[in-house]
């Protein structure tokens, strides 16, 4: 996904509008979005994750509707306006955080948490091989043969990478990376 913007409606819904397509509203029926989010969720905002979880365990048994609701609720605190000059998820499929208005915004427990959620930043063993092999010159084919992952795997990790440290090229890493040596 990318170049999707999302707002809560009236109703409690969420309301998804992709960069030139109709809007539409988010319910169970959006497989392809909740998987794209629960990943993103799961990988990027861990205590978030974590929180939700807990919060809709009695859910946990209908995997899908469990994940419907840690998405929905994720999305229903984290970028909850519509704004029209930047998107939620961005051009490089980066999540874009918004300070909602909550009648709760400072009181709320699960601010920090779920509520504009802390990053992780720091790289898993796994994305840190990528990011090295990148500082060497390796190519994408070439780092999926090395690891013996496919090559669609390098590429999520190469996005994930770039999400974690902030970076919007792949050029990037390989210069941060590029004298660093795998400890």
């Amino acid at each position: 996904m990318k170049k999707v913007e999302f707002y809560n409606s009236p109703d409690g819904s969420v309301v998804v509008k992709p960069f030139g397509e109709p809007f539409f509203v988010y319910d169970q029926s959006c497989k392809a979005i909740t998987d794209e989010m629960i990943a993103k969720i799961r990988n990027l905002y861990p205590e978030a994750f974590k929180a939700l979880a807990e919060l809709y365990s009695k859910s946990e048994r209908n995997k899908d509707f469990f994940e419907f609701r840690i998405v929905h609720r994720f999305i229903r605190c984290n970028f909850g306006e519509f704004d029209a000059l930047s998107y939620d998820i961005n051009t490089a499929g980066a999540l874009c955080i918004e300070d909602v208005r909550c009648p709760l915004r400072g009181e709320c427990l699960m601010e920090g948490v779920i509520c504009k959620p802390r990053l992780q930043t720091e790289l898993t063993n796994r994305e840190r091989e990528v990011a090295l092999l990148l500082g060497q010159g390796l190519t994408n084919s070439e780092i999926a043969e090395e690891l013996c992952i496919s090559p669609f795997t390098v590429r999520r990790h190469i996005a994930t990478i770039k999400e974690r440290s902030g970076l919007k090229h792949t050029a990037q890493i390989r210069v941060k990376f590029a004298n660093e040596k795998d400890n």
